[in-house]
């Protein structure tokens, strides 16, 4: 019976009917936002960035039509202030969420599918076991089913936490106080992809962020998302890491020095990319049942963010908080204090390379990229 109950719950919760919980305080994160707009000092800049993250935090909820009013609030300031970039990113969310709706309507046809899929294989093999009594052939084929139930779970969540859903049906939100955040995105998008087609853009994206993945977890490196171009990942969660910055910055060497061998062998038909890393504290959960996700919030996310808006391309950019960390194992250049949007003037760094090349650390040398990758 334990077996058999594992196996109906792996299945439900992949067809949405898991109750998956995430202690977040969404309300109250409304709330501030909507103050935080009350405030006369708050400028045009500030006030899109505020209109932004209300569309994030009801997007995250499904209610689109509210999402989508603030995401176009945020578009129309971000032009007055010409940042034409931001204004992009907010039109490219409300056609997400357009998508959505309608994927709403043909996911639930699917899910329908599904649980007749679910609700026909439930019955063969209660048939099955009735007739055969053949119960070691059965726990082996339950076993089998089990087993690619799990595989398909930790696809999508990290381990520890899969493995907690697993075992308690559920997962609780927790702050970490000690990671670091990676956030890399394609320099000049926009413009570079309007030289593709759909099948090139999508699929030079795809061998990019591929390379990626492939080297996560030599580098102890947890992949939180990608959101059109970028790529959001994060060491030291949900599995506490002391190496985390280090552990960080050796990930975003493999990922710029396999960009920067691809341009060269490439030229134009691929592309640039810009790096950031900041350490600190983060909350990490799931959101939603449907398509749920594993993600991070906070400040130290925004801030990494701030670090790979203010890089260049084919650097990587980091804090001061994440230099300090790693400055007795990585050559990094001063650039000064730099203006960063929302934050003000940030001390940032640029990582050159190891500071002593072991065997580990010839993967990162440009010229070693065919085998790091």
């Amino acid at each position: 019976m334990k077996l058999h109950f594992k196996l109906l719950l792996a299945v439900l919760l992949f067809s949405g009917g898991g109750n998956v919980y995430a202690q977040t305080d969404e309300r109250n994160t409304i709330d501030s936002l909507l103050d935080e707009l009350k405030n006369p000092k708050a400028g045009n800049a500030a006030k899109a960035v505020l209109y932004e993250n209300l569309g994030f935090t009801y997007d995250f909820d499904k209610k689109y039509d509210t999402a989508l009013n603030y995401f176009l609030k945020a578009a129309d300031l971000y032009n007055q202030a010409g940042d034409k970039n931001s204004a992009w990113r907010m039109a490219e969310m409300n056609k997400q969420m357009d998508l959505a709706v309608k994927d709403d309507s043909n996911k639930k046809l699917v899910l329908m599918a599904i649980g007749v899929e679910v609700v026909v294989f439930l019955v063969v093999i209660s048939i099955l076991m009735r007739k055969s009594g053949r119960q070691k052939s059965t726990n082996q084929m339950l076993i089998g089913e089990k087993k690619k139930a799990e595989e398909l779970l930790l696809n999508i969540l990290p381990e520890k936490v899969a493995i907690e859903i697993q075992e308690k049906g559920i997962t609780v939100a927790q702050q970490f106080n000690n990671v670091s955040v990676i956030f890399t995105d394609f320099v000049s998008f926009t413009k570079v992809a309007e030289r593709f087609s759909p099948a090139q853009l999508v699929g030079e994206m795809h061998a990019c962020f591929k390379a990626f993945d492939e080297v996560l977890e030599k580098c102890n490196i947890e992949k939180i998302k990608t959101v059109g171009d970028a790529y959001l990942a994060v060491s030291g969660l949900p599995t506490p890491n002391r190496n985390h910055a280090a552990d960080a910055v050796t990930f975003a060497l493999l990922m710029r020095n396999f960009m920067v061998h691809r341009k060269f062998q490439m030229g134009d038909a691929t592309f640039e990319m810009r790096i950031g890393i900041h350490t600190g504290s983060v909350i990490a959960g799931i959101v939603g049942v449907k398509k749920f996700a594993y993600d991070i919030w906070g400040d130290t996310v925004n801030t990494a963010a701030r670090m790979e808006q203010n890089s260049e391309p084919g650097k990587i950019t980091i804090s001061e908080s994440t230099y300090q960390l790693v400055k007795d194992k990585f050559v990094c250049e001063y650039r000064g204090e730099v203006d960063a949007k929302n934050k003000g003037k940030l001390k940032m760094y640029f990582v050159i390379g190891p500071k002593e090349l072991g065997s580990e650390e010839e993967k990162i040398r440009p010229d070693a990229n065919r085998r790091a990758f």
